[in-house]
Protein backbone atom coordinates (compact mmCIF):
# COMPACT_ATOMS: atom_id res chain seq x y z
CA UNK A 1 0.00 0.00 0.00
CA UNK A 2 1.16 3.50 -0.68
CA UNK A 3 1.33 6.33 1.85
CA UNK A 4 -1.81 7.73 0.18
CA UNK A 5 -3.72 4.66 1.31
CA UNK A 6 -2.29 4.79 4.81
CA UNK A 7 -3.23 8.44 5.23
CA UNK A 8 -6.78 7.93 3.89
CA UNK A 9 -9.74 7.45 6.15
CA UNK A 10 -10.61 3.77 6.05
CA UNK A 11 -14.17 4.52 4.89
CA UNK A 12 -12.95 5.90 1.56
CA UNK A 13 -10.88 2.80 0.81
CA UNK A 14 -12.21 -0.06 -1.31
CA UNK A 15 -13.35 -3.27 0.39
CA UNK A 16 -10.08 -4.99 -0.48
CA UNK A 17 -8.00 -2.07 0.78
CA UNK A 18 -9.98 -2.02 4.03
CA UNK A 19 -9.36 -5.76 4.46
CA UNK A 20 -5.62 -5.23 3.98
CA UNK A 21 -5.52 -2.44 6.59
CA UNK A 22 -7.47 -4.54 9.10
CA UNK A 23 -5.21 -7.54 8.49
CA UNK A 24 -2.08 -5.42 9.01
CA UNK A 25 -3.50 -4.11 12.29
CA UNK A 26 -4.35 -7.63 13.40
CA UNK A 27 -0.93 -9.05 12.53
CA UNK A 28 0.82 -6.33 14.53
CA UNK A 29 -0.82 -7.40 17.78
CA UNK A 30 0.40 -10.14 20.06
CA UNK A 31 -2.11 -12.90 19.33
CA UNK A 32 -1.80 -16.65 19.35
CA UNK A 33 -5.16 -17.38 17.67
CA UNK A 34 -6.68 -15.75 14.60
CA UNK A 35 -10.39 -16.16 13.85
CA UNK A 36 -11.06 -15.19 10.25
CA UNK A 37 -14.43 -15.16 8.48
CA UNK A 38 -14.03 -15.19 4.69
CA UNK A 39 -10.67 -13.36 4.72
CA UNK A 40 -10.41 -13.55 0.92
CA UNK A 41 -13.55 -11.45 0.29
CA UNK A 42 -12.82 -8.32 -1.74
CA UNK A 43 -9.23 -9.41 -2.48
CA UNK A 44 -7.72 -9.78 -5.93
CA UNK A 45 -5.62 -12.83 -6.88
CA UNK A 46 -2.30 -11.25 -5.88
CA UNK A 47 -3.65 -10.10 -2.51
CA UNK A 48 -5.03 -13.60 -1.84
CA UNK A 49 -1.61 -15.12 -2.48
CA UNK A 50 0.04 -12.58 -0.18
CA UNK A 51 -2.55 -13.30 2.52
CA UNK A 52 -1.97 -17.04 2.17
CA UNK A 53 1.79 -16.52 2.50
CA UNK A 54 1.33 -14.38 5.61
CA UNK A 55 -1.03 -16.86 7.23
CA UNK A 56 1.30 -19.79 6.55
CA UNK A 57 4.11 -17.85 8.28
CA UNK A 58 1.89 -17.12 11.30
CA UNK A 59 3.13 -18.92 14.43
CA UNK A 60 -0.24 -19.26 16.19
CA UNK A 61 -3.44 -21.14 15.44
CA UNK A 62 -5.92 -20.08 12.79
CA UNK A 63 -9.64 -20.79 12.73
CA UNK A 64 -10.94 -19.73 9.34
CA UNK A 65 -14.19 -19.96 7.41
CA UNK A 66 -13.41 -19.99 3.70
CA UNK A 67 -15.38 -21.16 0.67
CA UNK A 68 -12.34 -21.29 -1.64
CA UNK A 69 -10.77 -24.78 -1.53
CA UNK A 70 -7.73 -23.56 -3.49
CA UNK A 71 -6.99 -21.05 -0.73
CA UNK A 72 -6.86 -23.53 2.15
CA UNK A 73 -5.17 -26.33 0.21
CA UNK A 74 -2.06 -27.56 2.02
CA UNK A 75 -3.03 -26.45 5.53
CA UNK A 76 -2.21 -28.72 8.46
CA UNK A 77 -5.83 -29.52 9.29
CA UNK A 78 -8.97 -28.69 7.32
CA UNK A 79 -12.51 -29.51 8.36
CA UNK A 80 -14.81 -29.62 5.35
CA UNK A 81 -18.34 -29.43 6.71
CA UNK A 82 -19.76 -30.38 3.30
CA UNK A 83 -18.25 -33.84 3.81
CA UNK A 84 -20.05 -34.19 7.16
CA UNK A 85 -23.51 -33.69 5.67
Amino acid sequence: MTSKHIESQIQVLSGGEQAKVRFCLLMNRENNVLVLDEPTNHLDVDAKEELKRALKAYKGSILMVCHEPDFYEGWTEVWDFNELM
